[in-house]
């Protein structure tokens, strides 16, 4: 193994083991609350980069009796969504290993299609959404959710935290990713062919003693992580000096008696006709 395999292993194995259980947490009601207006009993509905599947479950209670597929590029994550729907008794759902540009479904095959957090790490937003409305049936309904990771707030700023910001969404650019891609939704939406399509954003922020402290040393833990300035270092993006500096910034700025963040997802909802 070469020494940019072996950063690029220590990379993914870090970035899954430290989101991992934050997406496990993730609810229907919650991530999924603005396409759960649009859903029916009875409708086939599909989720595409469905993760562990804890939304994925709240959405099959929605639809049932209708039939929930969840799919996945992770075979790891499959394996923990199959294992939860059996632990609460879900049974109107199954998950599958499947490639977001070539779903493995008959055209018009499904009433809905929802994904959260996904189209932020392809490269081609447009081909996927082009795909994804292939497999719709016509009156079908499409609801995407996405952060728009280049527009957030962080008060009070300094150049380090800035600077950090922006090596995030260049790390997501190195891994192929589209880091403004939440302002973009109702824009690729209708580029994919998608009708009556509209869009909405809400807000999320840290604003106790308590959020801003936790949110500080998260954000100063992955900059620190080994891992994270391995690549960053190796694709250029900043030292590792730099990086330790941003480290300190961020605990520093989650002891700060003012410190507010605010972070921004974006939703948006289209019809296949």
């Amino acid at each position: 193994m070469s020494n940019n395999d072996a950063i690029t292993t220590e990379y993914n194995s870090y970035q899954a083991q430290r989101h991992g259980s934050a997406h496990a947490r993730r609810t229907a009601d919650v991530h999924g609350a603005f396409i759960l207006p649009h859903l029916k009993p009875g409708m086939g509905l599909l989720d595409v980069g469905c993760g562990p599947g804890s939304i994925t479950l709240g959405l099959a209670q929605r639809v049932a009796a209708g039939e929930v597929v969840g799919i996945d590029i992770s075979a790891g994550r499959i394996e923990q969504a199959r294992a939860l729907a059996a632990e609460r008794g879900v049974t109107n759902v199954r998950f599958e290993t499947a490639d977001i540009y070539a779903l493995p479904f008959e055209d018009a095959s499904f009433d809905a299609v929802f994904s959260n957090a996904v189209h932020q790490h392809l490269s081609d937003p447009l081909a996927a959404l082009r795909e994804q409305r292939r497999v719709l049936k016509p009156g079908g309904v499409i609801g995407i959710g996405d952060p728009d990771l280049v527009t957030s707030i962080v008060y009070p700023s300094t150049p380090a935290l800035e600077r950090s910001l922006d090596v995030y969404c260049r790390i997501r650019e190195a891994d192929g990713g589209t880091p403004d891609i939440g302002r973009r939704l109702r824009e690729v939406l209708h580029d994919a062919g998608f009708a009556r399509v509209t869009a909405s954003a809400v807000a999320g922020s840290d604003g106790t003693a308590e959020t801003a402290r936790f949110m500080g040393d998260w954000w100063a833990a992955y900059f620190e992580a080994p891992a994270i300035v391995a690549r960053v270092a190796a694709a250029g993006i900043a030292t590792e000096a730099e990086m330790a500096e941003m480290g300190t910034a961020w605990r520093a700025w989650g002891e700060a008696p003012g410190a507010f963040a605010v972070r921004f997802g974006c939703h948006a909802i289209g019809w296949a006709e």
